[in-house]
């Protein structure tokens, strides 16, 4: 298990900790499927090759710790590769985005997380360098 921190700004936090409320469990147990929702959501996303981007300054922060599981940092650390966006940055947009979507936490990206997969696959095609992210990717049993 990993322990890191992400910095958020009040209202995301209050949000946040409403639906946790609701759903009775943790924060950190909303933030992860909620990403993987927003990826979703967000998959056709035109994404320009530059720095990753935070959020703004000034604003009120609060620091929540969090810890997950290694294939969840692992996701995460992925998500904002893929977004070019701060982990804190994403976790606010799909908090701003998604979090009050009548029925969010009944689709099936709630249930059994953990047992999920996924696999990146690189590829070259004329000279230009590809990636593509399969997520919830279910690898044939060939036995």
């Amino acid at each position: 298990m990993i322990r890191t921190s992400v910095n958020i700004s009040d209202e995301v936090f209050q949000r946040l900790q409403k639906s946790a409320e609701q759903k009775g469990v943790k924060i950190e147990d909303i933030i992860v499927p909620l990403l993987r929702y927003f990826s979703k959501r967000m998959k056709h996303e035109l994404i320009e090759g530059k720095a990753v981007r935070y959020q703004e300054r000034g604003k009120m922060r609060k620091c929540l710790q969090v810890t997950w599981f290694d294939g969840e940092y692992e996701f995460l650390i992925d998500l904002r590769k893929v977004h070019k966006k701060s982990v804190s940055r994403l976790i606010a947009e799909a908090v701003l985005t998604f979090i009050d979507k009548k029925g969010l936490f009944n689709d099936h990206i709630w249930h059994n997380y953990k047992a999920h997969r996924y696999y990146m696959l690189k590829f070259n095609k004329h000279n230009y360098i590809g990636c593509i992210f399969m997520w919830e990717y279910v690898q044939k049993n060939t036995c």
